[in-house]
């Protein structure tokens, strides 16, 4: 393990344990169904994106915000919106190697589904439409004289997933959610014009297949959760620009720890 790694999992680790000092304290139970209200989350995660035909990739630590809101209906039926926005610095390997480079991306869904009572645990499925737009800026020189540039990732894609419930003897709720992201269509714009490179113009690539897939464990309290998560993006190649634009298959990992709050 580097000490990249171990400085990272230090900082999960004491999350942790802060969250289970406040469960000492705080032992109202959290209810099995899904709840209506808004939640505010922090999280923190270490990223990588990887193209693996040209052995090339970003990673970096990511921290990041959002928000839930929830509306329940009649006969268990929620609607929800879900917004988050996630900031880091990432380091390239490539051709050469480049650090600290600014990457962030946002990503907004609704999604609407049904809680159904199994045994003594709640199921939720549901189903809805997301968008994600990443950011990355490799403006300047790799350590091998390469020059960089700006891209631009659009995702349309629909999410469907199912959460899991039920109730632990410490009067909490753990929750387990899994989902798969059904790649509708994505646009990649290249800022090849930053190389300064005669006959680079921006281009805009069109993805048309790919896939993704994230899961998280929350462990709840009335008004205060906390666990993991993981989420991954697959992409394939896109189509060619001009002959010299294509997105290449690329695959996106994110873990972390997220810590949401009830108001």
């Amino acid at each position: 393990m580097t000490e990249h790694d171990k400085k990272f999992f230090s900082l999960l680790l004491s999350i942790v344990l802060d969250c289970g000092a406040v469960s000492v304290a705080h032992a109202e139970s959290a209810s099995i169904h899904t709840r209506g209200g808004n939640e505010f989350d922090i999280l923190v995660s270490t990223y990588r994106y990887d193209e693996p035909t040209l052995d090339v990739a970003t990673t970096g630590d990511k921290f990041g915000v959002g928000h839930t809101g929830a509306l329940k209906l009649n006969g268990d039926w929620f609607i929800k919106d879900d917004a988050k926005f996630v900031y880091g610095k990432v380091d390239y390997v490539g051709s050469g190697f480049q650090t600290n480079a600014p990457d962030w991306y946002y990503e907004v869904r609704g999604l609407m589904g049904r809680d159904v009572q199994v045994g003594g645990g709640m199921l939720s499925p549901y189903v809805g439409i997301g968008y994600r737009y990443l950011f990355n800026d490799l403006r300047g020189y790799s350590s091998t004289g390469a020059v960089g540039y700006r891209r631009e990732s659009n995702y349309l894609y629909v999410p469907m997933g199912v959460t899991h419930r039920f109730l632990m003897q410490d009067s909490a709720v753990l929750a387990t959610t899994f989902e798969y992201d059904y790649f509708v269509q994505g646009k990649q714009f290249s800022r090849l014009s930053d190389t300064g490179i005669a006959g680079y113009p921006d281009v805009t690539n069109n993805q048309n297949s790919g896939f993704g897939f994230r899961a998280d464990v929350m462990y709840t309290m009335s008004d205060w959760a906390f666990g993991p998560f993981f989420n991954v993006w697959n992409v394939n190649d896109s189509d060619m620009v001009l002959g010299i634009g294509l997105e290449p298959r690329n695959r996106t990992t994110e873990f972390g720890m997220r810590i949401k709050f009830r108001f």
